[in-house]
């Protein structure tokens, strides 16, 4: 006779060792997520397991600016094991550090789906053969840290799994009692998910595969029209330009279409940068400009991002043009970026829209998923950009450059609207006096934000003086924790860093930054929006320099300076382009003062 049915779902970030886990409890080998395999289920010393595994996130940006469908899709998959989850496992790898970004993440993810969640959880943590037991207790253990806090909100209910060795059934027992335990104590009961909200989560999710479907059938029609009408040819040179947000995957999408790491990643971009390349047989020109802000308006975007751009488009008057408008498939997109990009799009007219194609990067963070169900899901606001470049989109995978598949059907999607559109010409003076006049003409007024641009600069800069601060202290910690290097000394402690944008890193410069006024005074309409774009830098700088520093760690025939130089350019890298963007937005902000422009502007 079969005992009680244990039921879970497992929750953690890309790659924490969630499939893992569950193939270690089951004595299976799938070796990846797929929609056939979300649940899965064996019979484990008598008893039936069911297991589900969740989407995992890979950056911890703000849960408000993960899409719609992850947010969906947590709901979808966690009541597949009707009626409820006897245990939530949050699956987190010893190995790695715990931000507190990460904390809150976690948090605010988990909650979703519910208030009464947490006497339901336990974490466990994943190549716990990699760390000394005494180390993993010592990380949970420092006070103020934000895996403490987890373990306390999840009653200091937490397992070690070692992963790597499967035939240890000891760990797999001792996991069934702890979740048994829970089971107890919450008198025999498992989780309840609103049923009103997996109602209502069912049926939203079939009206978007039902006009994801649609929408993907007319964007195949037209494609269809388009090829039986037009003189569709193969054009044997083509110049691409990279539009988008700051850190949006531009780079990326640039080296995916070269099939070679030409552009740099997370480094400082100021100008046009020009790459060339030889792309099934036709000439390929990439110009990757700079990034804007992605939640402030164009007014304050630093000047060099409006030249580099106008630049880049105005080069492609002998050309066949495509546009690239690079945004992230795993992002929220909702009424304020659609406003912003058309703020920014604003100073390259109208005609513009017939020249570009919306290029979703990061199309690995859904397998499964169709993009269309993205951009039916995020509502109207995605939809109408998506509109306004005509049903022109495409994904790219920047994972996965020798799939070049993805890059010869983006090719073909050029070649289709060159043949619809004749070529692109640019009249920046025209545009430049419309813009000015449509900014004269604002007088909006709603909430609060309207506010002087001195102010905006004075929040800006202490704004940005704490996160740096804020910033630092994560870059050593992740030093200490992940290389044991310190990369203050006690003589570096009074000096302020130096980042100028005109100087290669270096190693020798102290990492520190000027201690920021302490006085809380920003107008909440403002923090709120810069807390935003800072927390969002912060997460793709800690990301991308603790990748940098698994790196350095793992190259062995490194010596101990050798690492601490690597360990010193790969944060300088990073930080330069933040400090970079924020130094050219004030100095913008000043000389406006000065000028003819209004001195009270909306700041989004």
């Amino acid at each position: 006779m079969l005992k009680q049915e244990l039921r879970a779902v497992l929750i953690g970030k890309q790659h924490s060792g969630k499939t893992s886990v569950i193939n270690t409890i089951l004595e299976t080998r799938t070796e990846a997520e797929g929609d056939e395999d979300v649940k899965r289920e064996g019979i484990i010393y008598d008893r039936r397991v069911s297991l589900v595994e969740i989407p995992g996130w890979w950056i911890t940006y703000d849960p408000i600016d993960y899409s719609n469908l992850f947010k969906l899709q947590l709901i979808r998959r966690s009541f597949l094991i009707s009626p409820g989850p006897h245990a939530v496992l949050i699956v987190i790898r010893a190995d790695s550090v715990f931000t507190d970004p990460d904390g809150r993440f976690m948090e605010e993810h988990v909650e979703l789906l519910g208030p009464n969640v947490w006497p339901h959880t336990l974490v466990i943590f994943t190549r716990g053969d990699l760390m000394k037991p005494e180390d993993i207790e010592q990380n949970i253990q420092k006070e103020g840290s934000a895996l403490k806090r987890l373990i306390e909100k999840c009653e200091n209910k937490y397992h070690v799994f070692n992963n790597s060795n499967h035939h240890d059934r000891t760990q797999v027992e001792e996991l069934f009692n702890k979740i048994e335990g829970i089971v107890q104590k919450n008198n025999g009961k498992h989780f309840d998910i609103d049923p009103k909200k997996v109602k209502e989560v069912n049926e939203q999710w079939e009206e978007i595969q039902t006009r994801a479907y649609s929408r993907k059938s007319r964007v195949q029609k037209e494609r269809s029209i388009v090829k039986e009408k037009a003189c569709v040819r193969r054009l044997e040179e083509i110049r691409v330009v990279l539009l988008g947000w700051v850190l949006g995957g531009k780079s990326s999408a640039g080296n995916t279409i070269l099939n070679q790491d030409e552009f740099a990643i997370g480094g400082k971009t100021r100008e046009c940068t020009r790459k060339f390349g030889d792309v099934d047989g036709r000439k390929i020109t990439v110009l990757d400009t700079p990034g804007w802000w992605k939640y402030f308006a164009s007014d304050l975007n630093p000047d060099f991002i409006r030249s580099a751009i106008i630049e880049s488009v105005s080069e492609c008057k002998k050309f066949p043009p495509a546009m690239l408008l690079v945004i992230p498939a795993d992002t929220a997109f909702q009424e304020e970026q659609k406003r912003i990009i058309e703020q920014n799009m604003f100073i390259l007219g109208d005609d513009i829209w017939r020249h570009t194609i919306v290029l979703f990067t990061w199309g690995d963070r859904f397998k499964n998923i169709s993009i269309e169900q993205h951009i039916e899901s995020e509502g109207e606001a995605l939809q109408w950009l998506i509109e306004k470049c005509r049903n022109r989109y495409h994904v790219f995978d920047n994972t996965d450059k020798k799939n070049r598949d993805q890059v010869t059907e983006l090719l073909q999607k050029i070649d289709e609207m060159a043949a619809e559109n004749s070529l692109f010409h640019l009249n920046t003076k025209k545009n430049c006096d419309s813009e000015t006049s449509h900014q004269r003409n604002d007088t909006d007024e709603d909430l609060n934000i309207q506010i002087r641009l001195k102010d905006i600069s004075h929040f800006l800069d202490e704004g940005f003086k704490r996160k740096a601060e804020e910033i630092r202290r994560k870059i050593e910690k992740l030093c200490l924790d992940i290389l044991d290097l310190n990369l203050q000394d006690s003589q570096s402690m009074n000096y302020p860093i130096d980042l100028d944008q005109d100087k290669p890193p270096d190693s020798h410069r102290p990492l520190q930054v000027t201690s920021a006024p302490q006085k809380d005074n920003m107008p909440e309409p403002i923090k709120t929006l810069m807390e935003r774009e800072f927390s969002r830098w912060e997460s793709l700088i800690i990301d991308g320099v603790q990748e940098s520093l698994q790196d350095i760690k793992s190259s062995f025939d490194l010596s101990q300076a050798e690492k601490r130089k690597k360990s010193e350019d790969a944060v300088e890298r990073w930080l330069q382009n933040y400090n970079h963007y924020v130094q050219h937005t004030i100095d913008k902000i000043q000389d406006t003062e000065s000028g003819i422009r209004p001195k009270r502007r909306k700041l989004y």
